[in-house]
């Protein structure tokens, strides 16, 4: 008769990949990004509404807010030279290789915008329908606190406040 012996358990071993060094044109990215935010600090936790009226309110407020933190803010504040020339590089490589047909599909799912032009401090148009980052694009960037996102507005790449619905920072032309 076979004793009632416990099953040995079965141990695997996997060696875990060290994630790829940090890119010191990142970690300066997060921190240009961290600065920005601290603009959004002391700003007052927000009700739950549906008014629309009160939600516009409340992002014109803090849009005022932050505008006045940062009354010299221009285009490369966070989207430097050097990290925009490595957003751009990430960004072409999506539109290579087998994949490109998807990810081009992907972004141009909304409708095209006509005659906007993005300005740094400005407000994001409302009216434009949110265009997903396609996942083989956005694995590749620096995650993002939730106070802000990335969009693509035409060909443009954009850093967007989501509390003040405000242009941060953008990089012109750099969706092919």
């Amino acid at each position: 008769m076979l004793s009632k012996l416990p099953l040995p358990a079965i141990v695997l071993v996997t060696a875990l990949a060290a994630p790829p060094p940090e890119r010191p044109v990142f970690t300066d990215f997060r921190q240009r990004v961290s600065q920005f935010l601290k603009l959004n600090q002391g700003a007052p936790r927000l009700r739950v509404t549906a008014d629309k009226q009160e939600i516009a309110d409340r992002h014109e407020a803090l849009a005022r807010k932050i505008r006045a933190g940062r009354a010299n803010a221009k285009a490369g504040d966070i989207f430097t030279p050097a990290i925009a020339s490595e957003f751009r590089r990430i960004i072409g490589a999506a539109f290579q290789g087998a994949q490109s047909p998807n990810v081009r599909k992907t972004i141009r799912q909304g409708e095209p915008l006509q005659g906007w032009q993005l300005v740094v401090n400005g407000n994001y148009p409302e009216h434009i329908p949110e265009t997903t980052i396609p996942p083989t694009l956005l694995r590749n960037l620096p995650p993002l606190p939730a106070e802000v996102e990335y969009r693509i507005v035409g060909h443009d790449f954009v850093l967007l406040d989501t509390r003040a619905m405000l242009i941060v920072d953008f990089i012109a032309g750099a969706v092919p």
